[in-house]
C-alpha cells in the first residue's frame, strides 16, 4: 500500500460568495469534480471514424452531504449562500489544509441544494456547482 494515499475525510471545501467565506464540508458523504471539454466533430469525405478536435474546457461539481435536522452544510446561513445562481468561487483541498498540500479553485454558479428523503436510510443533502471560467491547481 501506498504511503502517499489519503482518506476522503481530510478533504476541505469552502464556497466564497458574496455573502462570505463558508466551509461546506464536515458532514460530506461523496466530493466529485469532472472536467470536460467540447469536441468539435472534423469527421469528412471519406472518414471511416470520426474524427475531433479540442473545444473549450468546462467543469463541475457536486457534493453529497448527511442532513442534520436544521443544520445542514454548516448551518443555515451557509445552505442560504448556496441558493441557486449565488456566484463564487469554490475550493476544495482533497488532503486537508497542511502546507504543500494540493489546493483547487474555481469560479462557479451554485446549481442549488437538493434534498433526498429516502425511505430507510439518513436524508442527504446534494449541491452542485457549474465551473464559470478557469480552474486552478497548486498547494497550501
Amino acid at each position: 500500500m501506498s504511503t502517499n494515499s489519503f482518506s476522503g475525510s481530510a478533504l476541505v471545501v469552502t464556497w466564497a460568495g458574496t455573502a462570505g467565506t463558508a466551509t461546506v464540508s464536515g458532514d460530506q458523504t461523496t466530493f466529485d469534480y469532472t472536467p470536460t471539454i467540447d469536441l468539435i466533430d472534423q469527421t469528412s469525405g471519406a472518414d471511416t471514424n470520426k474524427k475531433y478536435l479540442n473545444g473549450v474546457k468546462d467543469g463541475s461539481a457536486s457534493m453529497a452531504s448527511c442532513f442534520q435536522s436544521g443544520t445542514n452544510l454548516r448551518g443555515t446561513v451557509t445552505w442560504a449562500t448556496l441558493t441557486e445562481g449565488n456566484h463564487g468561487t469554490l475550493t476544495w483541498q482533497p488532503e486537508g489544509t497542511a502546507v504543500g498540500k494540493p489546493v483547487y479553485s474555481m469560479p462557479a454558479i451554485s446549481q442549488g441544494v437538493a434534498v433526498s428523503h429516502p425511505f430507510n436510510d439518513k436524508v442527504l443533502a446534494n449541491c452542485s456547482w457549474q465551473q464559470n471560467g478557469t480552474r486552478t491547481e497548486g498547494t497550501n
